[in-house]
């Protein structure tokens, strides 16, 4: 589906299907593409003639976050987080003087933003590149909620130790956050780059205004990046404590069990020398006999445990 939206010489905002249906003369125009069609995507070719490579990353290939410079035109690669599964969604920007092309294979919640906000104040956008700054903002803008939701979940965790659940129910939580503030990272981290490329590069010829935006869009990835890699080196230490203390645990009842064992040593020497089927044996005639190795037994066991005790190893 295509909606394309232009500027007249009045500063009106009006709204076509295509490029071609437009009867006056525009300042500059934004086409939106809307997972187009074979036959839509011709006028990526056919009214703008952009470059072969640029439409082929667009309309054939899953792109990281980039930026290439074309004769006549700038082609970036932008990427927001699908709400469900965390996997990067991509959107495709054509830019020029007069032009901006947004090309998604996706519905964007930030580009239906984006027309609402252009519609009801047209002023507020001069040229093409503030609508692509805009945009670029929606789209940072709503990474953070998936971050404060996983921040929120390394945080709780500290609550959690009070409560009977196993140790390894824990680890393998702490993984799955682990596996998801990776998948954040694969996106937010490239944006960076490009926004940070974007900014120190001057490559979009931006003016005062639209500099100081796009140094806001890069303090916000910044903090984003900071709040992913703190989240990350918490659920590692989250992850590191656990298992230290499932070996502690583990430890001590080997060390108990261990000092049990050396106990009964002795005592099972004894009652296997006296469970030998001799004849020649005296104390087996012995009225007391029975008794007075229990008592043997008995005083062997108190005083390895009383050595033991002093010696703190249990």
């Amino acid at each position: 589906m295509i909606k394309t939206y232009y500027v007249n010489e009045y500063n009106e905002v009006k709204e076509t299907t295509t490029p071609y249906d437009i009867t006056e003369d525009k300042k500059w125009i934004w086409v939106d593409m809307n997972e187009p069609t074979k036959e839509e995507s011709k006028i990526l070719v056919d009214y703008f003639d952009f470059h072969a490579l640029s439409i082929e990353d667009a309309t054939l290939v899953q792109q990281r976050p980039k930026f290439k410079q074309y004769d006549g035109y700038q082609f970036l690669v932008l990427q927001a987080l699908d709400l469900e599964t965390l996997e990067s969604e991509e959107l495709d920007v054509f830019i020029g003087d007069d032009f901006i092309v947004t090309f998604h294979k996706e519905r964007f919640e930030e580009i239906d933003t984006m027309i609402r906000k252009f519609v009801k104040e047209p002023s507020d956008y001069v040229e093409p590149k503030d609508i692509l700054l805009n945009i670029l903002d929606e789209i940072v803008d709503n990474y953070f909620p998936f971050i404060y939701d996983i921040e929120d979940k390394v945080f709780n965790f500290e609550n959690r130790h009070n409560v009977d659940i196993s140790t390894k129910a824990l680890i393998d939580d702490t993984f799955d956050l682990r596996q998801e503030l990776l998948l954040i990272k694969r996106t937010v981290q490239p944006m960076r780059d490009l926004v940070y490329r974007i900014r120190e590069g001057k490559v979009l010829h931006l003016n005062e205004q639209q500099l100081f935006y796009i140094t806001h869009i890069n303090d916000h990835l910044m903090k984003q990046m900071e709040m992913v890699d703190s989240s990350r080196e918490m659920t590692s230490d989250i992850r590191d404590n656990y298992i230290s203390l499932n070996s502690f645990k583990m430890n001590n009842i080997m060390k108990i069990l261990t000092i049990y064992s050396v106990v009964f040593m002795p005592l099972t020497l004894i009652a296997g020398i006296y469970g030998m089927n001799f004849t020649n044996m005296p104390e087996l005639q012995w009225h007391d006999g029975y008794y007075i190795v229990l008592v043997v037994m008995l005083i062997i066991a108190l005083i390895m445990m009383v050595f033991f005790k002093r010696k703190k190893w249990f």
